[in-house]
C-alpha cells in the first residue's frame, strides 16, 4: 500500500479545514509559522482551531506586517493549492501539513494567549528579526539580502534576477539550507580553525557549536535542524572515516524524518539533495582525501603553506564530490547544467568561514555601537560584493550553463549505476593495493 501515488496522502473529512475548499469563509486563528516576505506579499500560515481545524496558507499585502503569534480573524475565498506547468504545488504544500490556501483575503486583528512553549519561540523569532533588522539598516540591497539568507535562513530576500544568475554559475546552494550546505560550510570552519594553528579538537568544538547555534539562529527551521542533523553525520564522516557505522545513522535519521513527514522523500527536493550529496561525502570524499594526503607528503614545504594547500584542495574535493552526487536530482528538477560550476564554487566557497564571521561580529559591533554600524559591516560587505562579481563574471559566456530538458529518472538510474560501479571498482583497487603493500 506504500507505494500506491496517494497511500501518503491525507484523508479529508468533515472536521479538515480543506473539507471546505472552495468556499467563502470567515475563520480565526494564530499565525504559526514566520510570515514568508517578498518585495510584494506577505505570506501567512494560520493554524484555525476549532469544530474545524487546519492550516491555511494567506497570500497578503506586505502591510499590515503580520506575523508569528499573531491572533487574526480572516474572511474570503477557501481554494484547494493550484497546479503550476512542471510544478505541484498541492504536493509542495501538503508537506508542511497545508491543504487550503486563500488570496488576498479580509483580515482583522483577534484576541488569543500562546502557551508557555509558543511565546519561547516567539521571544527566538524576535531574536531573529532583530538581527535582520541589523543586517539590514547596515548593508545595501542585493548584498543585505545575500546576508540575509547566509546566516538567516530566509529564502526570497534575494532577488530573482541574482538567483538566476547563481543557478547560471552553479551556486545557488549556498542559499538553500541543506545537509550538503552545512557539511562544506563545517568542513570550511574546521579547516580554516586549523589553518590559524587552533588544536583539531577545538576546531571540532567550534564546528558542533555552529551546527547548535546555526538552527537557533534560524528560528529553528526545519530545513535548518534536518541539514544540522544530516551535515553533522557528514561532517563525522569526513574526520572519523567510518563508513559503515556512519551509513546506518545516516539511514536512521532519514528513516526517522521520513515518520514524521513521509512527503519530503518525493516533494522535498532539500532532503533528495541532502541525503544525495551526504551519500557522496561518505564515499566518494575519502578518495579525493587520499589523492590530497599523496600530493601534499612529499613536498617539502613549510607547515603552514602545507595547511592552506590542504584547506583549498579539501574544498574543492568536498564541491566536486557534492556536484558529482546531485547532478540527475538537479536536472530532472531543474533542467539546467552548470558546466562552469565547480571553478565559480572554488572561487567563491572560500569565503565563507571569513564572510559568515563577519557578518557575526559586524552584527555584535553594530548592536553595541549602532552609528558605526557601516563601519562594523564593511568587511561583510566586501565579501558580499566579491560573491556577486564573480557570479556575474562567470554567467557572461553563453556556454556556462545549457538546458537538458529530456533527462529523465531512467537516465538518473543510469547514471546511479554506473558511479556506483566506478566507486566499487576503485575502493577495491585501493583495499587491494592496501593489503599487497
Amino acid at each position: 500500500m506504500g507505494f500506491r501515488p496517494d497511500a501518503w496522502q491525507k484523508k479529508i473529512t468533515t472536521g479538515d479545514l480543506a473539507f471546505y475548499n472552495n468556499h467563502s469563509l470567515t475563520l480565526s486563528g494564530r499565525v504559526c509559522e514566520e510570515a514568508d516576505v517578498d518585495i510584494k506579499s506577505r505570506k501567512l500560515t494560520v493554524c484555525v482551531k476549532g469544530q474545524t481545524k487546519g492550516r491555511v496558507l494567506i497570500t497578503t499585502d506586505l502591510y499590515p506586517a503580520y506575523n508569528y503569534g499573531n491572533f487574526i480573524k480572516i474572511s474570503g475565498r477557501l481554494t484547494t493549492p493550484p497546479k503550476f506547468d512542471g510544478f505541484d504545488y498541492e504536493n509542495y504544500l501538503a508537506r508542511y501539513d497545508i491543504y487550503s490556501v486563500m488570496y488576498y483575503p479580509k483580515i482583522e486583528s483577534a484576541s488569543g494567549t500562546l502557551s508557555a512553549s509558543q511565546r519561547a519561540y516567539l521571544g527566538l523569532m524576535k531574536i531573529k528579526w532583530r538581527l535582520k533588522g541589523i543586517i539590514d539598516t547596515n548593508l545595501p540591497e542585493p548584498e543585505a539580502g545575500l546576508g540575509d539568507a547566509l546566516l538567516l535562513g530566509y529564502n526570497h530576500t534575494v532577488e530573482k534576477s541574482d538567483m538566476l544568475t547563481f543557478s547560471r554559475v552553479g551556486i545557488s546552494h549556498i542559499i538553500a539550507i541543506s545537509g550538503s550546505h552545512i557539511t562544506i560550510l563545517s568542513a570550511m570552519i574546521v579547516n580554516f580553525f586549523l589553518a590559524l594553528g587552533l588544536s583539531r579538537r577545538r576546531s571540532l568544538l567550534v564546528v558542533f557549536a555552529f551546527l547548535i547555534l546555526y538552527p537557533l539562529v534560524t528560528g529553528l527551521a526545519a530545513s535548518a535542524v534536518r541539514s544540522a542533523i544530516m551535515g553533522a553525520l557528514a561532517f563525522l564522516a569526513i574526520y572519523h572515516g567510518r563508513t559503515s557505522s556512519l551509513l546506518n545513522s545516516l539511514i536512521f535519521a532519514a528513516a526517522i524524518m521520513l515518520l514524521f513527514n513521509p512527503l519530503l522523500l518525493s516533494v522535498d527536493i532539500g532532503f533528495q539533495l541532502s541525503f544525495a550529496a551526504i551519500l557522496g561525502i561518505i564515499y566518494i570524499y575519502p578518495l579525493g582525501d587520499g589523492l590530497t594526503k599523496n600530493f601534499l607528503e612529499p613536498k617539502k614545504w613549510r607547515t603552514k603553506t602545507k595547511k592552506i594547500v590542504k584547506t583549498g584542495l579539501e574544498t574543492i574535493n568536498l564541491t566536486l564530490v557534492s556536484q558529482i552526487v546531485i547532478l540527475p536530482i538537479a536536472l530532472v528538477n531543474f533542467k539546467q547544467l552548470s558546466l562552469i560550476a565547480p571553478l565559480a564554487n572554488i572561487l567563491t566557497l572560500w569565503t565563507f568561514p571569513l564572510l559568515l564571521g563577519a557578518l557575526i561580529v559586524g552584527i555584535f559591533l553594530a548592536a553595541l555601537v549602532p552609528f558605526l554600524g557601516l563601519f562594523w559591516f564593511l568587511p561583510a560587505y566586501l565579501f558580499l560584493k566579491f560573491i556577486f562579481v564573480i557570479a556575474d563574471w562567470l554567467a557572461k559566456p553563453s556556454w556556462a550553463a545549457v538546458m537538458v530538458s529530456n533527462f529523465n529518472w531512467w537516465w538518473g538510474g543510469g547514471y546511479y549505476f554506473i558511479l556506483a560501479g566506478l566507486i566499487w571498482t576503485v575502493r577495491q583497487r585501493i583495499d587491494k593495493a592496501k593489503r599487497s603493500g
